[in-house]
């Protein structure tokens, strides 16, 4: 049942939807085994349900075969794309990426170290759920008595963390992305990852054991899994009830600060990503704002006031971004009967506007002066770049369903104007990053940045097919966001494209011979068969390329890592 499916008619007539068929969004019914899966409205499923109909009585209109409804999946429905592979247990490596090693034999803790430099570079300041220094130590543990000498939530920890420093090294040019990790140190597939969470959830919660868990979640979503991160999500939110995590941990005299803060950082990593992940799915919340009471980093109310840790400060700003994602979800995904009157649209978009106030220095710095030597901004440019992006995601997110309404209403002309600005804006800047200095040693990591192309891609030439955005505009950003896809797919990832244009493009064509197709590509183990969106006109075609993963050049491009020491915390 497909509540994207019933709109018909020509793009100036199309049927106004009713509220209530807005919040269904989409339910795809399995033959197979009698299964359902669900995409909730808050994903965007049914904006691309509706564009992907009206492109594809464009292509009938054409004397182009239409694509089937259900070959269309999009990011959120891996589930449902797995299934119908029959590939359940693919593994995640190829053989040039580890070296056979059994449990036992030792490593050095230097490779260790360059093993996970990555992660703590790159995803640390985002989701800092774990002690830098605590890890090291566990690092000290295998190099001297090896991994099986480990306890079941260390090991799956390192094998978390390490994992995803490997899939991150798929895009990374520098020389030690070369060094082969052994095998018994990471999960070879996604099933080995699931299978684990079972010695964890049979013994009684504690904090290292839900470390451990999240950590395996973290690692789902960064192959954009989020069907399974979801499902797990949901085991780690209600540990983390049980454990009092919602709760400030400064309010109550038996933890240390080390200990207060460490329950803090955990609870809001598991927070943001929790939000990510309903967002995503279109699902309801796990965690509800009025049930916790947990300050935001460097943000104490229960206590004394801390000096300000800048290592946090990344972490503050995602939290309260969390937040308002919170309120744009209950916004577009709630019941009918509820949502106006607990939420307002324009109080939403004050919150966003707040918040965007409130990051605007880090992302852009003053310049040092006269009586201050250093920038203002304790942040790294790939985080910048990742506010920025969820700064338009949430506007995007806010305004795309109501382009469900009349072509000719205010609130429609609106709403696609908007998304339109964010789109563009969104892909210029990952596209200029990927083209300064830093987009060759810090990868897009991020996992809503492929939802985030492929959504502004489609808004963008959906505008050029309705007239409302110049067509050769609409092909340029495509362009570039086919190049980021590209970038993206290097990690080996379930939805990230890889095209090509097998020849240059002649003059932009006009709207009404702009299509979007999707189609299955051939099977291949490495990229566990992406499914492309195609954009087509009738001298030009963009197509799907799988190549064999190559690992990246010898050559360096002069950029340095950190010492483990700068990313502890």
């Amino acid at each position: 049942m497909d509540s994207g499916n019933s709109n018909h008619g020509s793009p100036s007539k199309r049927q106004k939807l009713t509220p209530r068929a807005h919040e269904l969004g989409v339910m795809r019914m399995s033959t197979d085994n009698g299964s359902a899966s669900f995409l909730g409205s808050s994903s965007g499923i049914h904006f691309i349900r509706v564009v992907y109909n009206a492109f594809a009585r464009r292509s009938a209109l054409l004397n182009r075969p239409k694509q089937p409804s259900k070959d269309t999946q999009v990011p959120g429905e891996d589930d449902q794309l797995h299934h119908q592979h029959h590939q359940y247990h693919p593994d995640l490596w190829l053989p040039h990426e580890l070296k056979p090693q059994a449990l036992a034999t030792l490593c050095s803790f230097d490779s260790l170290v360059q093993w996970t430099r990555g992660y703590f570079h790159n995803w640390h300041p985002m989701f800092p759920f774990c002690s830098g220094p605590g890890f090291l130590i566990i690092l000290e543990h295998i190099s001297r008595d090896g991994y099986s000498s480990l306890s079941a939530a260390d090991g799956i920890l390192v094998r978390s963390i390490i994992s995803i420093s490997l899939m991150d090294r798929r895009q990374d040019s520098s020389p030690c992305s070369q060094i082969l990790v052994p095998s018994a140190l990471v999960f070879r597939s996604v099933h080995q990852a699931m299978e684990s969470l079972h010695a964890l959830f049979c013994e009684p919660p504690t904090i290292p054991i839900l470390q451990a868990a999240f950590s395996i979640q973290l690692f789902l979503t960064s192959l954009l899994r989020l069907n399974a991160a979801s499902r797990v999500g949901g085991a780690i939110i209600r540990t983390a009830f049980h454990l009092g995590l919602h709760r400030c941990p400064v309010r109550f005299s038996g933890f240390s600060s080390e200990e207060a803060a460490t329950r803090r950082r955990l609870f809001w990593s598991i927070y943001c990503l929790e939000r990510y992940l309903s967002q995503a799915l279109g699902i309801p919340l796990g965690i509800r704002d009025d049930d916790i009471d947990v300050c935001y980093p460097n943000a104490e109310m229960h206590g004394p006031a801390a000096e300000e840790d800048h290592r946090l400060r990344l972490l503050g700003h995602l939290a309260r971004f969390a937040r308002v994602r919170g309120r744009i979800i209950e916004l577009r995904n709630k019941s009918i009967l509820h949502r106006e009157e607990l939420i307002d649209a324009t109080q939403v978009h004050g919150e966003l506007t707040q918040w965007w106030n409130e990051v605007y220095d880090d992302v852009y710095p003053v310049e040092p002066d006269e009586g201050n030597a250093h920038s203002t901004s304790m942040i790294a440019p790939f985080h910048s770049l990742l506010l920025t992006i969820l700064r338009h995601e949430a506007i995007i997110a806010m305004n795309r369903p109501l382009l469900a309404a009349e072509a000719s209403s205010p609130e429609y002309r609106t709403a696609l104007q908007i998304c339109i600005e964010s789109s563009r804006s969104l892909l210029t800047s990952l596209r200029q990053y990927l083209s300064g200095p830093s987009g060759s040693s810090i990868p897009l990591i991020w996992p809503s940045f492929t939802w985030a192309v492929w959504m502004s891609c489609l808004i963008l030439i959906y505008a050029a097919w309705e007239s409302e955005f110049p067509a050769s505009l609409a092909s340029r950003y495509a362009k570039n966001g086919l190049s980021i896809l590209e970038n993206l797919a290097r990690r080996g990832n379930t939805w990230p494209q890889t095209p090509k244009t097998r020849s240059q493009p002649p003059q932009p064509p006009k709207p009404s011979t702009l299509a979007f197709h999707s189609e299955h590509p051939n099977t291949s183990t490495y990229n566990n068969n992406n499914h492309p969106i195609q954009l087509q006109h009738p001298k030009t075609h963009f197509y799907k390329v799988q190549p064999p993963y190559q690992p990246p050049s010898q050559a360096t491009n002069g950029a340095t890592h950190p010492s483990f020491s700068e990313t502890k915390q």
